[in-house]
């Protein structure tokens, strides 16, 4: 490769690696830069999530701290009218709460009384109740204490809880234990709820209360002075969707109880899609959550609730409006049309200087040649000249015609070689006219023959098969093609071998042959021999331009066509050239 192609491919290279890495460099940036972005979104989105379920976790339990404050002021005595009127008001300000029940302590040996006097008050059938088999409703079993539902608010729907001792539930029981014998709100793990009518978990809040309105301070007096609970039924579906009522994420979440075994942790998965919540896990969640969190944990938040800790763990919808990153790509493309205007603006520059440089070049061969080559034809003619002023009487007229012969010949010489330079520097930049016109092939060789034969010591034979061959071609630039392979042709050869001179056409192209038996052109010098002022290393003392073949190869580009040497040294040389007839 030439050195300032090289050079121009290296410094190409150089801007493309360096344009195309800084370009993925701040493309990478921005791009993390809009993850970071959406994160934070979606951070603060879950936040406020959480943040809603929190406040509505305490709006609830507050309201069993709000009812004990009723007992204490009572002193525990509060009648069932007086229960439901002082709970109606909670009850139709928080919708979650599906029932608040006060259930009193009942010792096996008061059993018997309390059923009568629940009978005599309410119902004739009344009696404790627990679940037995197949989860229905019956009669409970002897023990040592019980806690049956008294009072319940609302009664309309929750009519299978009046009479359900808790302390026969294991799960009820495991949050009444740790409440009674510390005095504070407990709520249960998960639970199906005896009035429940739907597939889905409930939870309990327990409140223990005393004989004193005050919490006793000793564990001791805490189980000697309880005197039952109040209780806060809730539905896990009803809590969360009244939170979330105000709220339109397109998230969705799991909650589970952390303090639960792991069989019984999970609570139920809200769906943004309609905005409930359902107790069956979608294992398919979470499947973005690598995009827009970037460690796990990211997604989740934990909720306080009677001293149990519940996990939330968020993950986007399938219509979570994703930003499309529109800055990634428009830093790329950005960078990438930059890099490459960068480029497109250097091989001009490269290219302009390139041209620059040959133009100089050419320029310099262009006088050196015209000092050299046009200095004999134009001695030839001032000597010639002064020839005929000065011995213009002495002269025959034989002689006198042969000076003016001279002169002539030398000044077409002298314009051939002259547009030839034209010719090759008009096609160097770019400026070079193209004007085909529709020529009789055959005759048009014929003229520019006989053209060169007058100054040809060389026979010049024309053959053709096709009497006529109509081509579109450039008059000027096919005139110029003819008569400098005729003349190297003519110049290379032996005075007495012929020059032959072949047109074939097969409608669509045509093919003109100029074949000679000169001294030929060396192997070595035909892969280049096309360049201006370029000549065969044998031509020895024999005068040229070395422009003929250039011109050549200007001609045939012109034209579309193609063109081949086939030359030995010392045997001749034939020049093949194919153009198109249209």
């Amino acid at each position: 490769m030439p050195e300032p192609s090289r050079q121009r491919g290296w410094i190409l290279g150089v801007t493309a690696g360096l344009g195309i890495g800084l370009s993925a460099m701040v493309t990478l940036f921005v791009h993390r830069w809009e993850v970071t972005q959406q994160q934070n979104r979606f951070q603060q989105q879950i936040e406020n999530l959480a943040i809603a379920l929190q406040r509505s976790l305490n709006r609830y339990t507050s309201v069993l701290t709000f009812l004990s404050d009723h007992y204490a002021v009572n002193q525990g005595a509060v009648a069932r009218l007086e229960f439901e009127r002082f709970v109606a008001r909670s009850l139709a300000a928080y919708p979650g709460i599906q029932a608040l029940e006060w259930a009193p302590l009942i010792e096996q040996g008061d059993r018997l009384a309390y059923e009568q006097a629940i009978q005599a008050e309410i119902d004739d059938n009344f009696q404790i109740t627990e679940l037995g088999t197949g989860d229905r409703l019956a009669r409970a079993g002897e023990r040592a204490y019980y806690l049956p539902v008294t009072y319940v608010a609302p009664w309309l729907g929750n009519e299978a809880a009046f009479g359900f001792d808790l302390n026969s539930s294991p799960a009820r029981a495991a949050a009444i234990e740790p409440a009674w014998h510390s005095g504070n709100i407990q709520a249960t793990g998960r639970i199906r709820l005896v009035q429940e009518q739907r597939d889905q978990y409930g939870f309990l809040v327990v409140l223990p209360l005393y004989q004193t309105p005050i919490v006793p301070t000793s564990a001791t007096a805490r189980r000697s002075e309880f005197t039952g609970i109040l209780l806060g039924v809730f539905r896990v579906a009803d809590v969360v969707e009244e939170a979330l009522q105000d709220l339109s994420f397109e998230i969705n979440f799991d909650l589970y109880d952390q303090n639960a075994a792991l069989e019984e942790q999970f609570l139920g998965r809200y769906s943004a899609a309609d905005g409930m919540v359902r107790a069956v896990p979608d294992d398919r969640a979470a499947h973005q959550l690598r995009a827009l969190c970037a460690r796990p944990n990211d997604c989740t938040r934990t909720l306080e609730i009677g001293q149990r800790q519940w996990l939330v763990t968020f993950s986007p919808a399938t219509t979570y409006p994703f930003s499309f990153p529109y800055a990634t790509w428009t830093t790329l493309l950005t960078g990438l049309l930059l890099t490459g205007s960068l480029m497109l603006f250097l091989r001009n520059l490269q290219n302009e200087l390139d041209r620059t440089k040959t133009l100089n070049d050419l320029k310099l061969r262009v006088f050196s040649m015209a000092s050299h080559e046009l200095r004999t034809p134009l001695s030839t003619i001032v000597l010639s000249a002064e020839s005929l002023q000065t011995n213009f009487d002495q002269l025959s007229e034989t002689q006198k015609q042969t000076n003016l012969q001279r002169i002539h010949l030398t000044a077409q010489q002298m314009t051939q070689q002259i547009s030839d330079l034209l010719t090759l520097t008009r096609a160097e930049v770019g400026g070079l006219e193209f004007s085909p016109e529709l020529l009789e092939a055959v005759a048009f060789c014929r003229q520019v023959i006989e053209a060169i034969q007058i100054s040809a010591s060389q026979p010049i034979q024309l053959s053709c098969r096709q009497p006529s061959v109509k081509a579109f071609w450039d008059k000027k630039l096919m005139r110029s093609l003819l008569t400098n392979l005729l003349s190297n042709a003519a110049k290379y050869s032996p005075e007495t071998s012929a020059i032959e001179v072949y047109l074939d056409s097969d409608g669509h192209q045509a093919t003109l042959q100029v074949s000679d038996r000169g001294m030929g052109i060396p192997a070595a010098d035909q892969p280049d021999i096309q360049q201006a002022f370029k000549r065969g290393s044998n031509v020895g003392d024999v005068g040229g331009t070395g422009l003929g073949l250039a011109i050549v190869d200007v001609c045939v580009q012109q034209h579309r066509g193609t063109w081949h040497i086939h030359s030995k040294e010392g045997q001749g040389t034939t020049v093949m050239v194919t153009l198109p007839l249209e």
